[in-house]
């Protein structure tokens, strides 16, 4: 995923984000996730809830009802330091909802609702049956605003839009790419049906149609090596976007056998196994790293690991986004080389180049098994970021990742 920053926002949001709700917490205390167990306990003040708009389970036809958490197949954690973490995050990213169910990339106003990084904090949002509300409200906004006859000539992408003052949005009438837009809505949708919330499922099946459309969006910009371009006028094949794409076809495939239509099921299934023998391609043997991308003219880009994104930010995809287990040797060799490139990357060094707090960066240590690293970074976001009240550079992205890390630690799945 090309990262981009949008110039109203900018603006914006260097002024420093408002603080959503004081909170109070220690620094986390963890053990590996690979193991199944819970994080050590410890003595949190717990944060004020701030629900926002829709914070309730919504229902298919729009109404709205208590929120009923399901009985997971794996034990969660309901105390401790990594639940305070998630639940103070979950509730900050509650407040970023609009009245129309927009999710915003952060506050004050003005400020931007880019899909895709929205659809990353909805992600993490449906793991805590309090945002199911608000999880369906954002996807019916999606919905809503998906584009017919797009400037690439395609139906099923979406924009990226503008928040003025006043709360307004406007269509941009670009994106920043439609191969990950694309991809996380599907891995969101997949997500959601996993929350086991009756209505939920039942809305998931009423916008089937949709899905396949969005998932359409990928396969007309899918090559013959199985890569898709970011975009149609873009034609660079991300190794980071195509990870994405890779997750979000095999959660398509998931989510409709789960719904009885295992034709479209197999399709998305065959899709997603094109795409993996064109990451698999994305090897550097010669070097033990990840191309970067691939280009127009089938050649590949060495990364610098020197450079933070997205050279060494690229070598962490295949595990994030589940597409390379952990144990495989070659992402045992892209982890290694990472961390030698960038040995202080959990106390936040790549700084120096990109001022974010890169929370995907963290989960990928999680994933990896290595909850040194995972620990040490978790304890400083925390500090820096979350207990003085989810201060910029943190938006919804980042939240949502630094609540699924947390997650993990609960003991829930990524």
């Amino acid at each position: 995923m090309k990262r981009s920053l949008f110039p109203g926002l900018v603006v914006a949001l260097t002024l420093g984000l408002a603080a959503c709700g004081s909170v109070g917490k220690t620094g986390n205390s963890l053990v590996s996730p690979v193991s199944g167990s819970t994080p050590a306990q410890a003595s949190n003040t717990s944060p004020a809830s701030s629900a926002g708009v829709g914070a309730s389970t919504s229902s298919a036809s729009g109404a709205s009802t208590s929120a009923t958490p399901p009985t997971p197949g794996y034990s969660v954690a309901t105390s401790g330091t990594n639940y305070s973490n998630f639940k103070a995050t979950s509730n900050w990213l509650g407040t970023l909802m609009q009245p129309d169910g927009a999710l915003l990339y952060g506050r004050p106003l003005p400020t931007t609702i880019n899909p895709y990084m929205s659809n990353i904090a909805a992600i993490a949002m449906a793991r805590d049956p309090a945002r199911l509300g608000q999880v369906q409200a954002w996807m019916q906004w999606v919905i809503a605003h998906l584009n017919t006859n797009d400037r690439w000539g395609m139906s099923g992408t979406i924009y990226d839009w503008s928040v003025d003052a006043g709360g307004n949005e406007a269509s941009t009438g670009d994106a920043d790419s439609t191969d990950s837009y694309a991809a996380t809505f599907l891995s969101l949708a997949w997500n959601y049906w996993n929350s086991g919330d009756a209505n939920a499922q039942a809305y998931l099946k009423s916008i089937s149609y949709q899905l396949d459309l969005i998932g359409g969006v990928i396969a007309q910009t899918m090559q013959g090596d199985g890569l898709t371009w970011a975009k149609p006028d873009y034609q660079l094949k991300y190794t980071m976007d195509n990870c994405e794409v890779n997750r979000g076809l095999q959660d398509l495939a998931s989510l409709f056998n789960a719904m009885g239509n295992t034709a479209k099921g197999s399709y998305y299934a065959g899709l997603a196994a094109q795409n993996l023998n064109g990451i698999n391609s994305l090897w550097m043997s010669g070097t033990g790293v990840w191309a970067v991308y691939k280009d127009a003219n089938g050649n590949y880009a060495a990364p610098d690991l020197t450079k933070w994104y997205a050279d060494a930010t690229a070598q962490l995809f295949p595990v994030l986004e589940q597409v390379v287990p952990a144990s495989d040797a070659r992402m045992q060799s892209a982890y290694a080389k990472f961390n030698a490139a960038w040995p202080g990357w959990p106390s936040l060094s790549f700084q120096t180049q990109d001022n974010f707090p890169w929370c995907l960066v963290g989960a990928a240590a999680a994933l990896m098994g290595d909850s040194a690293r995972a620990n040490q970074y978790l304890s400083t976001v925390t500090t820096t970021y979350v207990n003085p009240g989810f201060v910029w550079t943190m938006f919804n992205a980042e939240g949502g990742w630094y609540m699924r890390t947390n997650y993990l630690y609960m003991g829930g799945q990524f």
